[in-house]
C-alpha cells in the first residue's frame, strides 16, 4: 500500500474516531432535560403532598371533632355518620376506591347536600378534582336511593 494513501486513511479514521467521541461526550454532558416518564417533576409531588395534608386535616377535623362540629358540617351526628357509612360498605353500595374512603364520598355527599354547595366548592376544601366530586356525589346518590325503601318502611312503621 502507498504510504500516503494509508496516511490518508489513517487521518480519516482518527477525524471520524474524534467525531464520534465529540458527540459522546457531549450528549453526556448535556443538561437532563425533563422526562415525566423517566423522572417525575419534584414540584409535583410537593403539590400533591400539599394536597394531601390539607385533605387529612379536613377529613381528621370531621372524623375527631364534637357532635356539634360535626352536625355543622355534615349536617349529622358522627355515630349516625359512621353508621351511614359502615351501612354502604356492608352492602357494597360505596366501596373505597381511587384513594378516596367511603367516609370521604359520604362527607362530600353530605358536604353539597347539607350546605347547597357546588362540587367546585366541594372540590376545593377535600382537594379532589371536580369530576372526582362529582363521580362520588352521585355513587352516593345511588347508594342513598338503594336505602330508600327500608328508609320508608322504617318511619311508616315507627
Amino acid at each position: 500500500m502507498d504510504p500516503s494513501l494509508s496516511r490518508e486513511l489513517l487521518c480519516k479514521q482518527a477525524a471520524t474516531l474524534t467525531v464520534v467521541m465529540v458527540s459522546f461526550v457531549t450528549t453526556r454532558l448535556k443538561r437532563k432535560r425533563f422526562d415525566p416518564e423517566v423522572e417525575p417533576d419534584p414540584l409535583v409531588y410537593v403539590l400533591r403532598e400539599q394536597s394531601e395534608l390539607h385533605r387529612q386535616r379536613t377529613l381528621n377535623m370531621i372524623y375527631n371533632s364534637t357532635d356539634v362540629e360535626c352536625i355543622s358540617m355534615l349536617r349529622m351526628k358522627r355515630a349516625p355518620f359512621f353508621a351511614l357509612c359502615t351501612t354502604f360498605r356492608e352492602r357494597g353500595l360505596v366501596t373505597d376506591r381511587e384513594g378516596v374512603s367511603v367516609e370521604e364520598q359520604v362527607a362530600m355527599f353530605l358536604h353539597v347536600v347539607g350546605h347547597n354547595r357546588r362540587f367546585r366548592v366541594v372540590h376545593q376544601a377535600f382537594r379532589r378534582s371536580i369530576q372526582t366530586v362529582h363521580k362520588h356525589f352521585h355513587q352516593v346518590l345511588y347508594a342513598v336511593g338503594e336505602l330508600r325503601k327500608e328508609l320508608d318502611s322504617r318511619l311508616e312503621g315507627g
